[in-house]
């Protein structure tokens, strides 16, 4: 005997469709979250880099009175990209400033509906830094600048800083589409800083 309460094949629940959105939207969210820290953790360890670099230059100049040539140069060139490096892991992990007074006075979905205008304009302004980035790497590379002492092109640089703020401008599209599913009741955050 058939069993009538089994849907038919190829015929999905609305809950199953929404099962499978969430799913989506929860993988979204583990896989910017494992990417963003994965890459911030290599800007910190940059970052470690230059402080034993600093510090080995201070002891050198200390104890034999003569700094280890281009330690500036180096530091000259890293800081800006690996300080970018940590963007991404603060967007996607929605750590930035952010005021929830609209959700307690207008109302959870009103709250909701101004999270997803603010993503989205976080994401315009990602895109837009990114762009001039890209406008003042390529100054410095039709300008050949390089680094005083080493004599390293600065220009690959600032290409890197502008190739982290893509990968930023992704990773906060990845939170537009968190935030709009989260809009429509189909999502929450598993991370969400603050809360």
């Amino acid at each position: 005997m058939k069993d009538r309460s089994a849907p038919a094949r190829g015929v999905h629940s609305a809950s199953e469709h929404a099962g499978a959105a969430l799913g989506g939207l929860s993988w979204l969210e583990r896989f910017g979250l494992i990417a963003s820290r994965a890459l911030s953790a290599l800007g910190l360890a940059g970052l470690m880099f230059l402080a034993l670099m600093t510090l080995f230059d201070g002891l050198a100049r200390w104890l034999l009175n003569q700094p280890i040539e281009g330690v500036r140069d180096l530091a000259a060139v890293t800081v800006a990209l690996a300080v970018t490096c940590c963007l991404p892991v603060g967007l996607m992990e929605r750590s930035n400033i952010s005021i929830r007074l609209a959700s307690h006075v207008l109302g959870a979905r009103a709250g909701r509906l101004l999270d997803a205008v603010a993503a989205l304009i976080t994401a315009v302004v990602m895109a837009t830094f990114g762009w001039q980035f890209l406008v003042f790497a390529g100054k410095i590379a039709r300008a050949g600048e390089t680094t005083w002492i080493l004599k390293i092109p600065t220009a690959p640089f600032w290409y890197g800083v502008c190739a982290i703020f893509a990968l930023a401008f992704a990773v906060q599209v990845i939170v537009v589409v968190l935030e709009a599913g989260r809009l429509l009741g189909r999502f929450e955050h598993a991370i969400r800083s603050g809360e």
